[in-house]
């Protein structure tokens, strides 16, 4: 959990607004006195044409094609962009989390569904207040190709729409089939078991129940106290090498039992076609929130 809070911190330094300031390097660089863009001659607050001139990514003279917003719809925009951001900390805040701390093998045998269902509503929440504060800045689709900062939006635009386009074809395509394998694998039991297919026999959806204790690996059928798959807190899927010797009974409780095959913590099992695409999806897209955040970072002080 803490370092999930680390983790949406560190999107919230990268996502903050940054204070536009007026420097003496704009009018040089321009050749242009600062009643040009201000009100006042030392400065502070900006007139239409200093809107304009930072709407363009500071080019001058501004090429136009960017909104100047009067208070009431500045702040509904400021509104809609709330919304952006805190659904952007979900969204990348999720990648985050389920990639560098789960891995992405917590999800190769199916896609969780609660991390799922809060990445897909970020990301709409994230598509339809991005369109709408877009069409709030800028007048014509010209901006996007012909100014610093529309290029920039633009290459941020890109980047979302790979990313859902991956995020649909895996929850659509690769998911159901990562579900399928599981369940397709269950009938054939392996004669040795690494962690992730003991797993798979959890007890849950009428799938057998099995332990791990030292180097085998023990069908718990026959055991009353077994019931779908759960023991007191102990889960089937599991080793329980650590776990039995605290039990306020030995191993005596095994004998009797089936031994369905030998388990090596050190093997790992071959992974599939549909998961290796899976893998190869999910750390794209974890490539591509590092790149976003450094899109947003050049777009606030790159600039």
């Amino acid at each position: 959990m803490e370092n999930k809070i680390h983790l949406i911190a560190l999107l919230f330094i990268f996502l903050l607004p940054v204070a536009a300031s007026a420097t003496p390097d704009y009018a040089e660089n321009t050749k242009q006195g600062c009643l040009i863009c201000h009100l006042e001659e030392d400065g502070g607050d900006i007139n239409n044409m200093g809107l304009e001139f930072s709407a363009s990514g500071y080019v001058w003279p501004p090429e136009g094609g960017y909104r100047v917003l009067g208070p009431v719809r500045k702040t509904v925009r400021f509104a809609f962009g709330v919304f952006h951001i805190i659904a952007g900390f979900m969204w990348f805040g999720t990648i985050l989390y389920v990639h560098l701390i789960l891995k992405p093998a917590y999800a190769s045998r199916g896609l969780p569904k609660g991390e799922v269902a809060l990445g897909m509503i970020s990301m709409i929440i994230v598509g339809i207040s991005g369109t709408l504060l877009t069409i709030s800045k800028i007048r014509s689709l010209d901006v996007l190709y012909s100014s610093p900062w529309g290029i920039t939006l633009t290459v941020k635009i890109a980047f979302y729409l790979v990313m859902i386009s991956s995020a649909l074809f895996v929850v659509l395509f690769i998911g159901p089939r990562l579900k399928k394998g599981m369940k397709k694998s269950l009938p054939e039991i392996p004669e040795i078991f690494d962690p992730e297919t003991l797993s798979h026999f959890d007890g849950k959806e009428g799938r057998p129940s099995y332990i791990a204790y030292k180097d085998k690996v023990f069908d718990m059928a026959n055991l009353k106290l077994w019931k779908n798959g759960v023991h007191m807190k102990h889960a089937a899927g599991h080793d329980m090498t650590d776990s039995l010797p605290k039990a306020p009974h030995g191993e005596e409780k095994l004998n009797g039992l089936t031994v369905v095959g030998r388990f090596d913590t050190s093997r790992k099992p071959p992974k599939t076609p549909v998961q290796r695409l899976f893998f190869f999806i999910a750390y794209m897209n974890l490539v591509i929130v590092f790149c976003v955040l450094i899109v947003i970072a050049y777009w606030r002080w790159g600039l």
